[in-house]
């Protein structure tokens, strides 16, 4: 990883893939959309994965992180299938050896493009930075001014914030 600051950003894009792969694969199998506890777990399994990935200088876990995120999440939706839906669709809790296929492959891509956007992120917002300062110039900071400003202080009886104190005293 070349830029720290681009790890919210990876953990953010694998959370986010995750959950669009599982709602693609689960739609794709007849099971239509996620609602109630199924849509629930499915959060959840996205945030877990994406702060996961989240942590600064471990892009080695990109990969594992996108392929067990599609296994919890076929695991989240499948358990909320078997319990008696509203919807037709219920399949097994493990998937087969076609559906590990093709979320594996789909994985693989996100994985790539994930990576790709992570290096290309340094040099793209360092573009973007030299663009906009031609547009819009910061103000220098070498002159540096003092700003004078005055609070004026009630006083009651000679005190300074004497009004402010109360002496009254809880019931007796």
């Amino acid at each position: 990883m070349t830029d720290a600051s681009a790890a919210p950003l990876r953990g953010g894009a694998v959370g986010s893939v995750t959950a669009a792969l599982a709602v693609a694969a689960h739609g794709m199998a007849g099971g239509g959309y996620p609602h109630g506890s199924a849509l629930a777990l499915l959060v959840v399994v996205s945030i877990g994965i994406g702060a996961l990935t989240a942590i600064p200088r471990r892009s080695t876990v990109l990969l594992p992180a996108l392929m067990g995120g599609q296994l919890l999440a076929h695991v989240a939706l499948s358990l909320t299938d078997m319990s008696g839906s509203m919807s037709e669709h219920q399949h097994s809790l493990l998937p087969s050896a076609a559906m590990i296929g093709f979320h594996a492959a789909a994985s693989i891509v996100a994985g790539l493009l994930i990576a790709a956007a992570e290096r290309l992120y340094g040099p793209i917002t360092s573009v973007v930075r030299a663009v906009l300062a031609l547009l819009a110039p910061l103000p220098d900071g070498s002159a540096v001014g003092r700003v004078r400003f005055s609070v004026a202080m009630p006083s009651v009886d000679g005190t300074a914030l004497d009004w402010v104190i109360s002496r009254r005293g809880p019931p007796v």
